[in-house]
Formats: C-alpha cells, structure tokens, sequence
C-alpha cells in the first residue's frame, strides 16, 4: 500500500516550485494598512507604482575626483544601450517599448530604467561625492517573486560581458558601430548591484540551498546516529525507510494538494517538514523497536513481539502524535500566511508519519524477521520450533541491565534525594529562564542581515550606503488625502499646504531620521540639480498628482537607513506617529496612507506579534487540554506544561545569550520567526517524552507500587528517551546546515530544547516531583488514619 502510494504521488506530483508561494509580505493579512496603502497606489499612481527594483552601483573608489569621463561614456554608450536592448527598454526615457515595437514572447519584467540621464531628475542618481551612480530597473514583479532570478541572471550576464579583457567584435554590435571593446570596463571602475529584487532572489536562493543542505544532513545524522545505537544495517534502515517514505509522500501530497487548490503552500517550507517528520518518525519507530527487542529477549516468537509491541506502544504514539499534531496545528489559526501554512503542512507531515510508523515499520520488522539483527541473528530454538533472540553477549548484558545503570543510579538518587534534584535543577536554569522572559519581544526584523556577507545583494547594499542615503531605492511612500484641496492645478507655485508640510519635516529629520522629502513642491528632494522648480512644475504635477482624484497627492521619504537595517521598524513607526502631527491647519482632516518596504516590515511585526500571543496561548490550552484527557490528573498535567514552559524560556535565554556571545556589536535579538517556531514544536515534542514516561509509570506501577514504579520506568526507559532525544536534537541541528542566519538560530535553540528537556525536565524535574507528590499524599492519609 505504502508502496504503491508513494509512485503514484510521485506520478502526479508538480514541480515544487511551480505551486509554492513566495515572499514575507504577500502572507500578510488584505486588511493590512500597508497592503491597503499599496492599493490605493495602484489605483492612483499606477505608473509610479514600484513592486520592487534592481539597483546598480557604478562607482570608482581610487580617484579624488571621482567617475571620470570614461566612466560616464561608458555608462551613456555602452551600458544604457545594452541593458535597453536587453530588456527592451527605450534608450531615452527608460519606459518600455510599445507591444507593437518588443519581442511580445519574451515576458515584460522591467517597466522602467531610471540613471543619470533620465530627463529632469537623472542628476539625483548621481551622488554628492561624484563617486558614485545608480542605475535603478523598476520591475513589474514582488521582490520575493522567483522570476526575478532569471532577470537578475541576465544582469549578471551583463557584468561579466563588460569585465573582459580579451574581446573581438560582436555581430549583435556591428549594426549600431559598436564593438566588445567598447563594452570593456574602464580599469578601476566598479559594478554592484543590490535593491529589493537582489535581496528577493538571494533569499530565495539562500532558502533552497539551506533546505537542501538541511535534508541532506538530517539523513545523514540519523543514518550515523542509528547504527552507531543499533549495530545492525537492516534494524538502523526500519526508522531510516520509514521516515524516509513518510517524508516524501507528504511532501507530494502538499504539492498536489496546493495544485488543485486545496491547501497553500510556500517556498522554504520543505526544511520544517523534513526535520520534524525524520525527528518524530524516528522517535516512534525506536519506541516500537525497543519494545519488540524487550519482547524478543524475554523469549517471544518473532510474530508475537511484533503484535505485542503495536498493542503496548501503540496508543502511546499515537497519544503522542496527536498531542505535537494538535499543537502545532494551533498555527492554523494565525493571521500570518506563513505561519497558517507551516501549522497544515507540519501536522498533514505528522500524521502520515504516525501512520507510517504504525503500519510499515512492523511490516518492514515482519518482513525482514530474525535478519533485522544481522549480524547478531537470532538462532532457532528447538523446542518450540520459533526463531527466538539469540542469547549473546548483548543480550546477556541487556539483563544485567548494566547500560541501564545510569539511569538506575539516577533513581536511586531521587529516591534520597528528590527535594535538593528538583530545586537545584531549577536553580541552574532559573536565570536563563528570566533572560528569556526578558528578551521575549526583543527580535530582528533586519532581513538584509539575515543573508550571508557574501550575498551580492549585501555587498551591494554596502556599497550604495557608502555614497547615498540607505533609504535610497526604497523610500517610504506616504499618500495624502485632503479634502478640498486639487493638486493637479497648474499654478506657478507648488502647494504652500505641502510646502510646509515639507518643511516642517526637514527641519525634524534627524528625529525622524529622514534624509530628503520628494513630493509636488519639490520632486528633487532639496538637492540643487541645475533645472529650475519652474521647469520641474509640470513634471512634479504629472507624476505627484491624479486627475482620478485631485484631492490626493504622494510623498517620498528617504531615511538615512534602508529598509532593511534593524532600526527601520523603530524609525518608521515614530514617523508615523509623529507626522500626522506636523500637518498645516490646511491639511486638517487628511487621511495618510503609507506603503513601500518599511511599512510592510512594521505591519509584519504588527502581525506576528499578536500571532505569537494568540497562538502560543492556543498551543498551551490544547496540549494541557490533551494530557488532562489522557493522564486525567489536572495538577500534574499542570505541573508537566510548567516544565516544558519553563524549559522554553531557558532555552530562549540560552540562544539569546549564545548568539550575542558571537556578535556582541552586531546581535539585535533573534530573528522573528524563532520564539514562535521554537515555542509551538518545543512545548507539543516536549510533551511526546512526558506522555511516554507517564504511561510507562502507569504500566509499572501496578507491578511496582507508586515509588518504586517511577524509578522502575525512569530506568526502564531511560534509554530509549535519551536516545530519542538526541536524535531529535540532531535532526533539528541540521537545520544550521545553511547559511541564513534566522535558520542556524531556530536549529540551535531547538536542539539545545530537546537537550534541556531530555536530560533535565523529564529524569529530574518530572520524577522528583511525582515522587515528592506521592510522598506528601501517602504522609496524608497516614495521618488521616
């Protein structure tokens, strides 16, 4: 059946690419004011309406008087025209060609080229210091949209066209009397390119990269981790092909059903899949496979360990199972795309590996029998005529109990001493815990950093910021609605309403921390570019007014810093707050709209931090309503949820602290997507080893009695959650494997979660307490009597 399922799925499968969505602010809620201001620009400046852009840096650092002549001829005559050619552009305005004048079967990415040339407002692309020019490709696609690549490709292309040194003449120049040489770089010179597109398509390709290196390490950690625990090939392959078929049919069926427009899915969603289904789907195999050994070497025929162990482990894996898929299906509820996707895909993932687990690994058991073992086969036995475990050395060690040692240590350990256990492991991870609580909303919605240094999009970002305003390139677009007023009048002066508003902002602008202000009473921004406000009237009335509606009028902002920096979401939310309030008694009554990148990061964080509040608030009431369910004792589920939430802010603490350690200069908190990842799958997989516990304490202690049945499980399952845990801590440290830096940071603080959880909250903080529990009601009603 699994067999069967996984060709089929295969057979229909689309190309992951061509279902997935891409970008961070196309997941944001339609009622988001930025997505609402970005309409109203569609409506009303279409043509001034930027989705995003790629900027080239021209700049020539070695000499004092900066680009020299030959620089410039060469942008004129050799740059200009190829990049027109190449994206049918024409070579005077910059517009696109007309349909009837362009190939119509090459598709139409770049609505417009804007550079020194451009007629009235070309001098603003040149800066200050003479160093430095931009070219800037207005597209016609989202910053995040994957056909970007293929363009930005083209441009790369063009670069490497230009940095040759040995060249000939080229047929495609000899019409327009241009040769390769012509195209040569002048010595010295230098060509980056950044802007919104660049960073798109880097992220996406720094997504791929790190999902890819992340499946290939977590396969290559469990593989590792399982024969190193079991010795044995044919055991190590039962969780290795039972994960392995449960991931990629989850994976297709996610495709397909994102195909048929079932379920929405989104590029870099793969990794989380992977990780989390490897992580669990091994955990429950190990569980099953450590019963049936159990069964195995207490004398049990193959076929009977085999159906024993389903019936034992069974309904605790599932009740496992169901606890991290309701969790992490909370996610389903938040406003954020994203986040929604994350919490279907993730639990859809977990659900076909329960089922996988359940099904095909005792089938694979069954069929591979006493060769499972190999090379330790179990040996006939004559009496019964059944393959038996063989009773080696392993097994007679096995009964000694002597790996288990530690862990009856442990208890004995406990038994003495549960009080001094429980309060110093508190102790130890109390002040992380509070570094934690602390640092909860302290988070980096600094994109740009979240790249490698090597990105082009960094290095080009760089060199922008050298010569221009980081805002440059990607302003904050503000667009004013005063009743009234009609902006589309052709007076000789520009409005005294927006005049004064301008003003009023320049002379706060290092509050706010604006460089220029380009609006209709002045679209140069205050820089003194040789044309006259009188020749520039028309210009700034055709591009800063609409005749759809005179009433509005647009604004640019140019911060000192980018939309990307750390401090953008800080700067741009005092803007907002604070310009309503420099409005002219003119302007009373105006509505203000902002859009651009900046104001679709603040209305990111908006989103995502009520997201965080819901959603985690979510998660705790369902896995607590579930262990109330299952283990029907209400204080100590209540118990078990503060220990996995206190394990979380140590754990958040811990991270933080960690990655500071690395950067002090340059850490600005954790990227935003960690404390919600991080609390969803700690506190649901947290829960699994609890659950597991919980039900073997249960098991043992109508054998053992209360005490003893605690220590009697901890012992006797010990182990195998030791190993679970270390397994699921390597599979989400593969998730480091990449290079984006919110990734390394989620797979550290996973990993290091587990650890915490594995090796402190469940054999110590857990026992300790039952134990001290149990003590304090068996004194009770020892009293009573």
């Amino acid at each position: 059946m699994w067999v069967l399922a996984l060709v089929v799925s295969f057979v229909y499968v689309p190309k992951w690419s061509d279902v997935a969505e891409n970008g961070e602010f196309a997941f944001l809620p339609e009622d988001s004011p930025s997505i609402e201001a970005q309409r109203l620009f569609r409506k009303y400046f279409p043509d001034a309406t930027v989705f995003s852009n790629v900027v080239l840096v021209v700049r020539r650092e070695t000499s004092d008087e900066g680009l020299r002549q030959e620089d410039l001829g060469f942008i004129n005559d050799s740059l200009i025209p190829r990049l027109s050619r190449r994206f049918q552009l024409d070579r005077v305005t910059g517009e696109a060609l007309p349909p009837e004048e362009r190939d119509n079967s090459r598709p139409l990415l770049v609505r417009k080229l804007v550079w020194r040339g451009t007629p009235n407002i070309g001098p603003l692309y040149t800066s200050l210091d003479r160093k430095a020019s931009l070219i800037v490709l207005e597209l016609q696609t989202e910053f995040l949209d994957q056909d970007n690549e293929e363009l930005i490709e083209q441009i790369e292309q063009e670069i490497a066209a230009w940095r040759r040194v040995a060249v000939r003449p080229s047929e495609d120049n000899a019409e327009d009397g241009e040769s390769d040489s012509d195209d040569a770089i002048p010595p010295g010179l230098d060509i980056t390119f950044s802007g919104t597109a660049t960073y798109g398509r880097d992220a996406i390709r720094e997504a791929n990269e790190s999902a890819e290196s992340t499946e290939r390490w977590t396969v290559i950690l469990v593989v590792v981790l399982l024969l190193g625990m079991y010795r044995a090939p044919l055991l190590a392959l039962v969780p290795l092909l039972t994960v392995a078929v449960a991931t990629a049919l989850s994976l297709n069926l996610l495709a397909i059903g994102a195909e048929l427009g079932w379920i929405r899915v989104f590029t870099g969603i793969e990794p989380y899949v992977t990780v989390l289904v490897y992580g669990a789907g091994v955990d429950y195999c190990l569980f099953l496979i450590a019963r049936y050994r159990e069964l195995l070497d207490s004398g049990s025929s193959i076929e009977d360990a085999i159906s024993v162990a389903l019936a034992k482990v069974g309904s605790a894996l599932a009740a496992s199972a169901g606890t991290t898929m309701c969790g992490i299906g909370m996610m389903s509820f938040a406003e954020f795309g994203k986040f929604q996707q994350a919490g279907i895909a993730i639990s859809f993932g977990l659900f076909i590996c329960l089922a996988t687990s359940l099904t095909l690994a005792p089938a694979v058991l069954r069929i591979f029998g006493r060769f499972a073992f190999w090379p330790n086969i179990p040996a006939r036995e004559a009496s019964r005529g059944e393959w038996v475990a063989q009773r080696s050395m392993l097994s007679r060690v096995l009964k000694l109990r002597v790996l288990n040692a530690g862990w009856r240590n442990m208890g004995q350990l406990l038994l003495k001493k549960p009080a001094t256990l429980w309060a110093g492991s508190v102790l130890i991870m109390l002040p992380f815990a509070v570094t934690g609580m602390f640092l909860y909303g302290h988070l980096s919605y600094g994109l740009l950093q979240d790249l490698p240094p090597t990105a082009d999009s960094v290095r080009g970002a760089r060199a922008l910021q050298a010569h221009f305003p980081g805002g440059e390139g990607v302003p904050v677009r503000v667009l004013l609605d005063v009743p009234g007023q009609d902006y589309t009048a052709r007076t000789p002066k520009p409005p005294a309403d927006i005049t004064e508003l301008t003003e009023r902002i320049l002379e706060a602008k290092d509050v706010l921390g604006i460089q220029a202000v380009r609006s209709i009473a002045d679209p140069t921004g205050g820089r003194d570019i040789g044309i006259s406000q009188r020749l520039l009237r028309p210009r700034a009335v055709r591009e800063y007014a609409t005749e759809e509606k005179p009433s509005v009028t647009r604004m640019e902002l140019i911060f000192k810093n980018d939309a990307f920096a750390r401090s953008s979401i800080d700067e741009f939310r005092n803007m907002r707050e604070k310009l309503p309030q420099m409005l002219p008694e003119s302007m009373k009554g105006a509505k203000l709209y902002f859009a651009g990148e900046t104001a679709s990061l603040s209305d990111l964080k908006s989103v995502t931090d009520r997201d965080r509040t819901s959603i985690n608030s979510l998660v705790a009431v369902v896995v607590f309503a579930i262990l109330w369910l299952l283990l029907r004792r209400p204080w100590i589920c209540a118990y078990l949820m503060a220990t996995v939430l206190f394990s979380y802010f140590a754990t958040l603490g811990l991270t933080n602290l960690f990655f500071w350690a690395m950067d002090p200069s340059g850490f600005a908190g954790l990227d935003w997507k960690v404390p919600m990842f991080l609390f969803t799958i700690l506190i649901a997989v947290g829960e699994d080893y609890n659950i597991f516990l919980l039900t073997r304490i249960d098991e043992e202690t109508k054998e053992h009695g209360p005490i003893d049945g605690i220590i009697v499980a901890l012992e006797r399952t010990g182990s195998i959650i030791s190993s679970c845990g270390i397994i699921m801590a390597g599979t989400f440290s593969s998730l480091m494997a990449g290079s984006l830096l919110g990734m390394d940071q989620l797979g550290f603080a996973l990993a290091l979660g587990v650890i915490l959880d594995t090796f402190v909250v469940r054999p110590v903080m857990v026992p300790a307490f039952l134990i001290l529990l149990t003590r304090y009601r068996e004194q009770k009603k020892a009293a009573q009597a």
